[in-house]
């Protein structure tokens, strides 16, 4: 009998097949076969739904044969709760059984079985059923890891997205497909810049460099969101963020304050703690910008103005280690901060700029940043 069958063509090899029977006999029978067609395949053996559920779960086999009347619980509740369960839901299952009505046979379909044999069992159609479910299980493999290779070029596009664009923007974007421009009114815009960084870059490799920025913007980036503000972009050893954006507050300047005044902190205890010697400038200007994507064919988010400006030109006349703020600045932190008032600086196109450096906060006045409302 078994000689006279043909077990040409293995669908796979080194395959699990669960054989799940209350009679030890046509598990026997059935292994006996299929292991003529598959001499690399293992088999597991259940002998009520109860147990099938757990070596599924245990397993994780590629077939499955299950019996539908056994004692307890049956194979039809097997199936499904099997197909009720992530982990177990895509395992081809072919359900044999002694019932041949089409009802019987429609209500396995129905419930998740891939195929239906009847018993006797007829060793040919045994071979025929379970290559085609093993070639079923085989595109079902392909299709999922095709799904897992999607899902991992999807995630890191949204990675690269998400260091391109804020958080809102990047929202606005997969809702919409575009990214209008805006004027953003009352915000405060925070310039960093790492002092002599070409000298020190030159005095480093590569990879130190690449290490030690990536380090001090990934902490810029966990304070910005701490104080409920906006990382903007980093250009080379620079960074800037904006304060009161998408969280309208009057307070937009205190939190940008905070903000710089955490930064610097950070610094000095990075340098403690890896014996370096960074050192950066930090502006502060309040008042209007508008924000927008200015090029079609680069998706950098961006924002301009002369608040931006000026930003930049406190941040440039500041001295190392100092926050440095403008007059619109001052009039929103006077009240909160011990102030020191500079010499008023000639800046081109401008004019003399009133500038002032942030001593110290008002400990009595200023509010700790979880009673900031946002």
């Amino acid at each position: 009998m078994l000689s006279s069958i043909n077990y040409a063509e293995p669908t796979t090899e080194g395959v699990k097949i669960l054989i799940a029977d209350d009679f030890e006999y046509l598990i026997d029978f059935i292994e006996a076969h299929l292991s003529r067609m598959l001499p690399e395949a293992s088999f597991i053996r259940a002998r009520n739904g109860y147990e099938v559920c757990t070596m599924a779960i245990r397993h994780a086999p590629d077939l499955i044969l299950l019996d539908w009347e056994m004692p307890d619980f049956s194979g039809i509740g097997a199936l499904q709760t099997l197909q009720g369960n992530p982990s177990t839901k895509e395992i081809p299952v072919i359900m044999v059984s002694g019932f041949s009505t089409p009802s019987h046979v429609n209500e396995a379909l129905s419930a998740g079985a891939v195929d239906y044999l009847k018993k006797p069992i007829e060793p040919t159609e045994l071979i025929a059923r379970v290559r085609t479910a093993l070639k079923l299980c085989e595109k079902i493999k392909q299709l999922q890891k095709q799904k897992e290779q999607i899902e991992q070029v999807k995630l890191k596009r949204e990675n690269l997205l998400k260091g391109l664009l804020p958080p809102e923007v990047l929202l606005s974007y997969e809702e919409t497909g575009e990214i209008m421009p805006r004027r953003f009114r009352n915000v405060s815009v925070v310039m960093v810049d790492l002092v002599d960084f070409t000298v020190k870059s030159q005095k480093m490799s590569p990879r130190r460099l690449l290490d030690e920025l990536q380090t001090i913007f990934t902490a810029f980036d966990e304070i910005t969101e701490k104080y409920k503000c906006t990382r903007i972009k980093t250009i080379g050893d620079a960074y800037m963020a904006v304060s009161g954006m998408w969280n309208q507050t009057e307070n937009h300047a205190l939190n940008a304050a905070k903000l710089a005044d955490r930064m610097r902190q950070y610094i000095i205890e990075h340098n403690h703690k890896n014996k370096i010697d960074w050192k950066i400038r930090i502006g502060i200007n309040s008042g209007d910008i508008i924000a927008g994507i200015p090029s079609r064919a680069n998706l950098t988010y961006d924002i301009f103005g002369d608040t931006v400006n000026t930003a930049a030109r406190m941040q440039t006349y500041s001295d190392p280690m100092q926050i440095n703020i403008s007059e619109s600045t001052y009039q929103l932190l006077k009240d909160y901060y011990i102030i020191i008032k500079r010499i008023s600086r000639k800046v081109k196109g401008k004019g003399a700029l009133n500038m002032y450096y942030l001593h110290r906060p008002h400990l009595s006045r200023i509010p700790r940043s979880n009673e900031i409302p946002v």
